[in-house]
């Protein structure tokens, strides 16, 4: 499956010397990995990186990546991810995507696996559900519902907030929820962003991966 993912962004890499496309590239530190509220890194800093192609069409694809640690052998998570996307009025789009998470430094272990990922965007508001039948490579499926909501308080300051739940098998008996509260903006061509990141997962195995805390993201693009 990486082969195929690694595969279907060289080959749009090469169509977009035919067809019209953007080409991007994003460097960015963080003082914590988050994903879905859990930190990916112990709540250590993570440096991170994206190429991204984007055609005319709306189909896009992509590699991203950046430092992990889960107190075991994994160091590295390298994402590879294609889809589409499309007004369906002026107020209303949609996205679909599918991404492959893969993580190195394990001897012998797999932990990679497919997520299908469904976005609806309205005004200031996004929707989201993502889909992993195989999560983690556990055998159990997981399942995302989020809403996120942005509002420009200026032309350089918007107010950010997100609410997500996770459910299915991977976290029967104890799905949680996440949320955050931020500001971000630009500013000397650079993107900033701070949130507070606060979520109500009650697990003994989590407990240096989902404490309350603020992230702070810097971020260029290229």
């Amino acid at each position: 499956m990486k082969k195929i993912f690694t595969g279907l962004v060289a080959a749009m890499a090469l169509v977009s010397t035919v067809q019209a496309a953007d080409v991007t590239g994003t460097v960015s530190f963080t003082n914590d990995y988050r994903f879905r509220g859990i930190s990916q890194t112990m709540a250590d800093p993570a440096v991170q990186g994206s190429l991204d192609v984007a055609f005319d069409n709306g189909v896009y694809a992509g590699i991203w990546g950046s430092n992990v640690d889960f107190d075991d052998d994994a160091n590295l998570e390298i994402d590879y991810y294609v889809g589409f996307s499309n007004d369906i009025n002026d107020d209303l789009s949609y996205d679909v995507m599918a991404a492959y998470y893969t993580y190195s430094g394990y001897s012998g272990e797999n932990y990679d696996y497919l997520e299908l990922i469904a976005s609806l965007y309205y005004s200031d508001f996004t929707f989201s559900y993502a889909y992993a039948d195989d999560y983690a490579n556990s055998g159990d499926d997981s399942q995302y519902l989020a809403v996120d909501y942005s509002y420009a308080i200026n032309d350089a300051v918007a107010l950010d907030l997100h609410a997500g739940h996770s459910f299915g098998d991977t976290w029967d008996g104890y799905g949680y929820e996440d949320y955050s509260v931020g500001l971000s903006g630009s500013a000397a061509g650079l993107d900033l962003s701070v949130a507070y990141l606060t979520n109500d997962l009650e697990v003994s195995e989590t407990d240096d991966y989902d404490d309350d805390t603020v992230v702070f993201t810097v971020s260029r693009t290229f």
